[in-house]
């Protein structure tokens, strides 16, 4: 009778948890389903927010935005609290039809999710006194250049929220790392597919906030070379260096930015190192002055020795170089509107900037004399002049349209940066924005091609370059490709034969209708092996094959080592209205196809953009092995190298019976 009574007992206590717990669970489950939808309508401001980009940012109410992130962030943390320590289960329930994925991957998608709105209300709390002066009426702030006054105290004291800031995104791409998208449901796959392409601005923007300080001279000065690269005269990276300015800040105050002439630079009473060979073939030029040292693709390295060389001629040390081109001035001048510059009658438009540049060179070549030839830049120096007084005034200047302008000339490389600083080099080369070369690998496709332009002329607004490239997959383990690339001068004025000399002429129009002297590199992945080139023989109106008493090699080497890569290289002349093709045919390295445990093949290429360039357009053509299954990516692309761009092909190869 007791042992009855004691499972009575027992079935009682049982019962009763089991309603106190489905008590718990239905209440915990409201207040749950009311968070959610709370933080649903969160959600939904900053997707709106989001997708009105760079403007939304100038047309906020910061008071309703940190509403919505300080809601988001509780909701969040009530949620946690609530179902967190009941996640790990989820791991188990893979099994659950459509949402299983969503239940495994939960415990991260919830340290994902509360990490990011505590990392994105610290970020907006820290920074908004700065959104407020940015959005300020302009007679509040003065102009956008002495707002950089006012912001830089704002920077300096969010530094310590910034960091924490910075690491709870760390946490979040952690988090990121471990969910695979491919197993959850289209609605949570979607969102996490909206961070995917937002994570990486959020992380940027608290990145640059770190580093502006210190690049805006705070407690000390800062100097940096902007070079004027022009890319109608192409060069390594980007076009040949024709002017130079030194601009200072400090405080987040710009001091100074003196323009001048590349060639003012030169210092002979001081000694220059020796320029590489292939620089002495081409031009005959002896010593590295600063208007060549960007003969290195890689803007990092060419950045260092522009910094080198203006320390030792002019006695000045510098913390970073900025290049833009002018594609750059262009779509600067686009968004800034008309500029008023010294010496130009008519404003200064995006319209007609390029014409102005050529009819200022121009100016006084038949009467100047010397005197032209000293100044023959300064117009350079005064439109950058006129480009700041338009900040200083900007009324009708919209600072969005600058921006996007900024970007874009960033993202398309037609501006280059290099920073001394550790943590803003890091940021540079994280957006691509340094313009440098990957480390070299045989682990990974990869083309570039560098043309460089040595025939003293302007003559590369008149070429067409294309790129055909083919990779033989026939056989994984002995990869080939093929790489064609053709050139068309279409410069009107004929010519009797093509001559290689530093010729300037009556106008600037007249150094676009010239032959076109070309010095080509590719670069392609680290042990690749070339199996048949282009003729390599000099053109006999180069200056090297005119000059055979200047004691270089007659020969183009046709494959060098250059910083690790394997470079492919030709030489040719292009007279105008003419057309050539170049062939390289070469093995890769096998390690650029990786076998998978799964059993299928991997080929990932990336094709690198030339700074400087437009829009080269770009096929590739991937040849599988005969009865391959394509399983993703592309086997041939019809497209441009406005910006870099990456492929990825995985096949899979039908295993023989036995």
């Amino acid at each position: 009778m007791a042992l009855r009574r004691y499972r009575w007992l027992g079935w009682v206590l049982v019962l009763s948890g089991l309603l106190v717990m489905a008590g718990w669970a239905a209440i915990t489950g409201v207040q749950v389903l009311s968070r959610a939808r709370s933080l649903q309508g969160h959600l939904q401001y900053l997707q709106d927010l989001a997708d009105g980009g760079t403007a939304g940012l100038f047309q906020l109410d910061a008071g309703q935005a940190s509403d919505h992130l300080t809601g988001m962030d509780q909701d969040l943390a009530f949620i946690e609290a609530r179902v967190g320590p009941l996640l790990p289960a989820g791991r188990l329930l893979g099994w659950v039809p459509e949402y299983g994925g969503d239940l495994v991957a939960a415990d991260e998608l919830l340290e994902m999710a509360g990490s990011l709105a505590s990392a994105g209300e610290r970020t907006f709390q820290a920074l908004s006194p700065a959104l407020d002066l940015m959005t300020a009426p302009d007679d509040e702030t003065g102009s956008l250049l002495s707002a950089g006054e006012k912001i830089l105290p704002v920077l300096t004291a969010a530094r310590p929220d910034l960091e924490v800031a910075r690491r709870q995104l760390a946490e979040v791409r952690a988090a990121r790392s471990q969910i695979d998208p491919e197993a959850l449901s289209p609605r949570v796959g979607d969102m996490l597919e909206r961070l995917d392409r937002y994570l990486p601005v959020f992380e940027t923007a608290v990145d640059a906030a770190l580093v502006a300080p210190n690049l805006l001279g705070a407690g000390a000065p800062r100097s940096y070379l902007v070079v004027a690269q022009n890319n109608q005269e192409l060069r390594g990276t980007g076009g040949f260096v024709s002017g130079v300015g030194e601009l200072r800040v400090e405080d987040g105050k710009l001091l100074s930015l003196a323009f001048g002439d590349s060639y003012a630079v030169d210092n002979f009473e001081v000694p220059h190192e020796v320029a590489p060979l292939e620089f002495r073939q081409m031009l005959l030029g002896d010593l590295l002055l600063f208007r060549d040292a960007n003969w290195n693709p890689d803007f990092p390295t060419s950045a260092q020795k522009m910094i080198q060389i203006y320390s030792q001629d002019q006695g000045v040390e510098t913390h970073g170089v900025i290049a833009l081109d002018l594609t750059a001035l262009h779509l600067l001048v686009a968004a800034a509107g008309s500029l008023q510059v010294d010496g130009i009658e008519e404003p200064v438009t995006a319209q007609n900037v390029l014409a102005i540049i050529g009819q200022q060179w121009a100016a006084g070549t038949g009467d100047s004399g010397s005197d032209w030839w000293l100044r023959r830049k300064d117009f350079m120096g005064d439109i950058a002049s006129a480009l700041l007084e338009r900040l200083s005034t900007p009324e009708d200047l919209d600072p969005v349209e600058l921006g996007w302008a900024v970007k874009k000339a960033l993202d398309e490389k037609h501006v280059l940066a290099y920073l001394q600083d550790p943590d803003a080099a890091a940021l540079l080369r994280n957006q691509g924005w340094d313009g440098a070369l990957p480390q070299p690998s045989s682990e990974q496709g990869f083309l570039m091609v560098v043309d460089s332009n040595v025939g003293f002329n302007k003559v590369d607004p008149n070429v067409a370059r294309s790129i055909d490239y083919q990779i033989d997959l026939a056989d994984p383990g002995v990869p080939r490709a093929r790489l064609s690339l053709r050139y068309q001068n279409f410069s009107s004025r004929p010519v009797e034969a093509c001559v290689q000399e530093a010729r300037y002429g009556d106008t600037y129009a007249d150094m676009l209708e010239r032959c076109y002297w070309d010095y080509v590199r590719v670069y392609v992945p680290a042990g690749s092996e070339l199996l048949d080139g282009p003729d390599l023989s000099l053109p006999p109106g180069s200056l090297l094959a005119r000059n055979e008493g200047a004691g270089l090699p007659q020969t183009i080497e046709p494959a060098l080592s250059e910083g690790g890569w394997s470079v492919w290289t030709a030489f040719f002349d292009l007279a105008p209205m003419e057309e050539r093709q170049l062939v390289w045919e070469y093995r890769l390295p096998p390690t650029v196809v990786e076998r998978s445990a799964d059993g299928t093949y991997r080929y990932g290429l990336r094709v690198q953009k030339q700074a400087g360039t437009v829009d080269v357009p770009l096929t590739v053509e991937i040849r599988l092995p005969p009865g391959a299954e394509l399983v993703a990516g592309p086997s041939v692309v019809e497209t441009d190298l406005r910006l870099d761009r990456e492929f990825l092909v995985v096949f899979r190869i039908e295993e023989a019976g036995p």
